[in-house]
């Protein structure tokens, strides 16, 4: 005779293990990560020496399929889950001598975002009338109010670089910013970073969206300015995703958890603080293109693309893919008035028009300006390859190498880190049309040996973080249609959050020293800063790679590397900051090249002037 099983019993073991697992699960985060911060190999086996975001992340996800399972994930949970995660952040930034007041700010940042979640998931008992629902006017003020602080977080992040001296030694701050300055000064697009001489930029990148920032940059012409602007740009990228999901049906308090998962997404914020870029305006853009396609609108669709087109050449494979998907897409239409198949012709459209002018760009820069990005996908071309049709020939007659370059750990790795912050959504899309929406992430990302491509702390995942958001939404709108899958909304909702909250919060925990020196370095940055002063506005610059966004705004500056006579050369003379491509160019070599020192501070930097 077949028994029914004990439903009470089976309730009761599945919340122990449900404790039991976060309980495990979060000894193993704070151990793991005092290790790592501690570099304290003795202390334990040495896989634990390894613990990273990502495996944390990993972890969780494991404990949540278990939970799931027993369909044990609550209101509850979620807010036990959020205080033993607020605790553990907090203990461990405290422990590793982190900030107190990041650590706490980001209790409170993890807390307000389960208060989210909880109006997003709740359940109500049978028969009982529900209490407070999250209104529209309520969703949005709360959203301002969430990508107001993610906004604040962004730029603290950006100016504490830019003024400490901080940034990233690569040369894309300072590019852009002289390239700002040409524009203001006599609307060229000349640089010499780029190639140590001077050229257009629009020889290496079709990028003319900067002319959006000039307006706003020859009034204020600082590159804190240019910073503001990025910061403005990612932030408003809550303002079309939220009315996505509204027009999909979301609830206010499903679409504020969707917004909210854009604020905190690692790959949004991380990248939008790692430098100033064009790609920046790829996020809010492709979330404005992929609105007026689903409201339907006659013209904005096409201003969008037009847009979408000026941030890069590459940017063409992204509006390929969203044409593509309204193209194929299986829906019917939002008015009566207009018919399916114009609605398809639309994304046949976008896919033409993408096609066809990156197959121009290609050809343009290829014959007419200084080459392509193919160098950056030597690793299926080889190192003789001359443009893109090398790469397409490689992937019909060699797929299998394409396949091998795309599952590196390093690539995976990057997979996981833009899947798991969205608790792995746009898997549960229904509409199978979405796959398309791999294809930048394949070309782009994961196709390239270009290291900044398949890296979250750098700008070149916004196109794929916009379309991940957008399935995200279309899972839960396809979801939340069907009565019988509420449950499975409420819980993919709530490992959404956790998962956010985790890789999140650790990576703003990796912060912590680097704005602790930061706040500690402030003698020393107006040290560097009086010493920079020395050199001429007008004079030509050769300096060190974290010096480079701070002298920018000239009309000649180079790296070091390029060898080029100018009438001065900076030096970075701080401990640790050597890069190692400039080690040899100390002050006796540039001494016996003729350059004497203007300007020195010990442990800071060195001005040398041409004799």
């Amino acid at each position: 005779m077949k028994t029914t099983p004990n439903t009470s019993s089976r309730a009761v073991t599945g919340k122990l293990l449900a404790f039991s697992a976060i309980g495990a699960y979060f000894a193993v985060l704070f151990v793991g990560g005092l290790i790592v911060g501690d570099r304290m190999p003795v202390i334990a086996p040495n896989f634990i020496i390894y613990l990273n975001p990502l495996t944390y992340a990993i972890a969780w996800l494991v404990t949540a399929g278990i939970l799931l399972a027993y369909g044990s994930i609550s209101k509850a949970v979620v807010y036990k889950f959020t205080w033993v995660a607020s605790l553990a952040f907090a203990i461990r930034n405290t422990v590793s001598g982190g900030s107190y007041f990041l650590a706490f700010a980001m209790c409170a940042l993890a807390i307000g975002m389960t208060a989210a979640c909880g109006w997003a998931i709740r359940t109500e008992p049978a028969g009982k009338k529900k209490g407070f629902t999250l209104s529209s006017v309520g969703g949005k003020i709360t959203l301002g109010l969430i990508a107001v602080l993610m906004g604040g977080w962004i730029l603290f992040l950006l100016l504490s670089a830019y003024l400490r001296y901080a940034g990233s030694p690569s040369t894309s701050t300072a590019l852009y910013i002289q390239l700002m300055e040409s524009l203001r000064s006599g609307f060229s697009f000349d640089t010499t970073l780029e190639f140590g001489e001077s050229v257009s930029h629009l020889a290496a990148h079709i990028s003319p969206i900067f002319l959006v920032y000039l307006p706003f940059y020859a009034v204020i012409p600082s590159p804190v300015t240019l910073m503001v602007l990025q910061t403005a740009a990612v932030c408003s990228a809550v303002i079309p995703l939220w009315m996505i999901a509204r027009k999909k049906g979301l609830s206010p308090a499903l679409s504020l958890l969707v917004c909210a998962l854009l604020c905190t997404f690692p790959a949004v914020w991380c990248g939008a603080a790692g430098s100033f870029h064009e790609y920046a305006l790829l996020l809010p853009l492709l979330l404005w293109l992929l609105w007026a396609l689903e409201t339907n609108r006659k013209i904005l669709p096409w201003v969008f693309a037009g847009l979408i087109l000026c941030v890069r050449e590459t940017c063409a494979i992204h509006l390929f893919a969203v044409g593509l998907y309204h193209l194929i897409t299986n829906r019917k239409a939002c008015e009566t008035d207009v018919s399916l198949q114009d609605r398809r012709a639309k994304g046949l459209w976008l896919m033409g028009l993408s096609f066809i002018y990156f197959t121009v760009a290609m050809i343009l820069l290829t014959y007419v300006g200084k080459g392509t990005l193919i160098t950056r996908f030597e690793n299926v071309t080889g190192i003789y390859a001359t443009d893109f049709g090398t790469l397409i020939r490689e992937l019909i007659f060699n797929p299998a190498i394409a396949l091998y370059e795309m599952l590196t750990e390093a690539k995976l790795h990057y997979l996981l880190c833009l899947l798991l912050p969205l608790g792995l959504l746009p898997l549960f899309s229904r509409k199978k049309a979405g796959l398309v929406f791999l294809l930048p992430l394949l070309l782009l990302n994961l196709l390239s040996d270009f290291p900044y491509h398949y890296n979250p702390d750098y700008p070149y995942s916004f196109g794929v973080a916009a379309l991940g958001l957008y399935l995200t939404v279309e899972a839960l709108a396809t979801l939340s249609a069907l009565p019988e899958r509420a449950h499975l909304v409420k819980r993919l909702a709530t490992a959404a959050v956790c998962c956010t909250l985790i890789i999140g919060g650790l990576r703003v925990a990796e912060y912590t020293p680097f704005l602790n020196d930061a706040q500690s370095g402030k003698d020393e940055a107006k040290t560097i800063t009086r010493v920079l002063e020395t050199v001429e506005d007008t004079a030509s610059v050769s300096a060190s790679g974290h010096l480079l966004a701070s002298l920018a705004a000239r009309d000649e500056i180079y790296t070091l590397s390029r060898n080029v006579e100018t009438d001065y050369v900076v030096l970075d003379l701080r401990e640790g900051w050597e890069i190692a491509s400039e080690k040899s160019y100390t002050v006796e070599h540039y001494e016996k090249l003729g350059y004497t020192v203007v300007e020195k501070a010990d442990g800071a930097c060195v001005v040398l002037k041409k004799k």
